[in-house]
């Protein structure tokens, strides 16, 4: 068990996506997002297709329905997390009719993914 822990931790260096160099996230997380078709539905530049936009997402208070009631909640690394690992469990409101396949991410490549979200938004946050 400790082999595999170890040979694990020296696969991505013992270092979390949080403390990659932001070019690494982009690059790693753009592979992440093409190789697994998530621009077949979501947009990274606000049109509609088949889910929510992800452009300008984090830190936005969204409407969702979890256990069958309405709740605000606000987009942060957290909830980003949930919603790409358990997208059934909270659904936004808007979208609540529509089924996300379910993900076979690793948590490193959700990790990455939430990072390379947040890189993004923040990016675009600062050119409008």
């Amino acid at each position: 068990m400790l082999i595999l822990v170890l040979s694990v931790l020296a696969g991505c260096n013992g270092s979390s996506p949080k403390e990659w160099d932001k070019e690494k996230i982009l690059k790693e997380g753009a592979k992440l997002y093409s190789k697994n078709g998530c621009a077949i539905c979501h947009s990274l530049e606000g049109e509609v297709i088949y889910g929510p936009p992800l452009n300008n997402i984090y830190m936005k208070e969204i409407k969702i329905i979890r256990d069958g009631k309405e709740l605000t909640v606000t987009a942060d690394r957290e909830y980003l997390k949930r919603a790409i690992t358990n997208p059934r469990v909270e659904k936004v409101l808007d979208y609540q009719n529509k089924d996300m396949p379910e993900p076979l991410f690793s948590d490193e490549e959700a990790n990455i993914l939430v990072e390379y979200l947040i890189i993004l938004n923040e990016e675009q946050a600062g050119n409008d």
